[in-house]
């Protein structure tokens, strides 16, 4: 009986796993990556409520990161330097950039720095 009961405790804790994960293929991701569902995958930066969250990011060389537009607001990711420019990124849509150099790489939104919409990527 207490073998049973332990064994119907594993499948249990396994359907609550599974149905937690929710994993989906989130298109926007240039990894192809599964992601549980409603949320980002790795390296995202959220645009929302006219800023970046999170407004700092640290990652290795060669990792994309990518920009979330969930604002009702269109938004850009112009790096400081002129290393990047993502352009125009509507609501509802993303743009990445990969990050192959070391270094701090502040960034800003073209339409909205002066509000405070600015954030720095630093690259190991």
């Amino acid at each position: 009986m207490k073998t049973i009961m332990s064994n119907i405790g594993m499948i249990v804790i396994e359907i609550i796993i599974l149905a937690l994960c929710g994993c989906n293929s989130d298109t926007s991701s240039p990894y192809g990556n599964k992601v549980p569902a409603g949320t980002s995958p790795p390296n995202t930066i959220v645009m929302v409520n006219i800023s970046f969250s999170p407004s700092t990011m640290t990652v290795k060389r060669g990792t994309t990161v990518i920009w979330k537009n969930n604002d009702s607001y269109t938004h850009t990711s112009t790096s400081d330097t002129g290393v990047w420019n993502t352009g125009d990124i509507t609501p509802g849509s993303s743009k990445s950039v990969t990050f192959n150099t070391a270094g701090t790489f502040p960034f800003h939104c073209y339409y909205h720095q002066a509000m405070g919409m600015t954030g720095t990527i630093t690259v190991q």
